[in-house]
């Protein structure tokens, strides 16, 4: 879920503090409660920087973590879904165990530029590497700073709008319930190349 909502971050961009919901099938049960998720400035360009704050506090040992996300866009009022392509949009059972190590070694569309980053700022916050199983504790990432490549040709379907990202906890795949739920809005601008028009050469007159 750390590496997860750091993936989202680098994804969006958010106005100020997220506005989030906590919709986990039951709340006395998650395995972790996201306390507070700040992320700035607004908009976010690739390439560029986001400087992220994260505020949680994993509940209860987590031996295996997976998650299903849910990403909509905003299209003259009517929320479509995303498409999954490379566990980024609309998808099922991610092993969130594994994707950073992925990521790091280069089986995944996301940078390993981005993922090594990722891997450092969790290695100083929690004084140990990210991976499973994860065992209770307090996560705290103070405004610390991601750099953005330009966003990979297969996200090209992520264009700038509004979107509603729904991520939700589960321990096992088979399971219909999760134990750890957020929902959030976001608005994602992704910078246009722009071309120069090249001047126009007047024409002599002839006669």
């Amino acid at each position: 879920m750390l590496r997860i909502l750091f993936l989202v971050a680098s994804s969006f961009a958010l106005a100020a503090a997220i506005q989030f919901t906590d919709c986990a099938t039951n709340t006395s049960n998650t395995v972790l409660t996201v306390h507070e998720l700040d992320l700035s400035p607004s908009p976010i360009k690739f390439p560029g920087e986001v400087h992220a704050t994260i505020n949680l506090t994993v509940n209860q040992q987590i031996t295996e973590l997976y998650l299903d996300t849910v990403l909509e866009k905003n299209t003259l009022g009517i929320w479509t879904k995303v498409p999954c392509v490379a566990n980024i949009g609309t998808c099922t059972d991610i092993d969130s165990c594994t994707i950073l190590d992925r990521i790091l070694n280069g089986s995944s569309i996301i940078s390993q530029d981005l993922g090594q980053q990722i891997d450092a700022i969790l290695l100083s916050a929690l004084g140990h590497n990210a991976q499973c199983p994860i065992n209770p504790e307090n996560v705290f990432i103070d405004n610390e700073t991601l750099k953005l490549q330009k966003m990979p040709t297969a996200l090209s379907f992520l264009t700038k709008g509004t979107y509603r990202v729904r991520i939700s906890v589960k321990e096992d795949p088979k399971q219909t319930d999760n134990v750890g739920c957020i929902e959030f809005m976001a608005e994602l601008d992704i910078g246009q190349e722009t071309t120069t028009a090249a001047p126009t050469v007047p024409i002599p007159g002839v006669g």
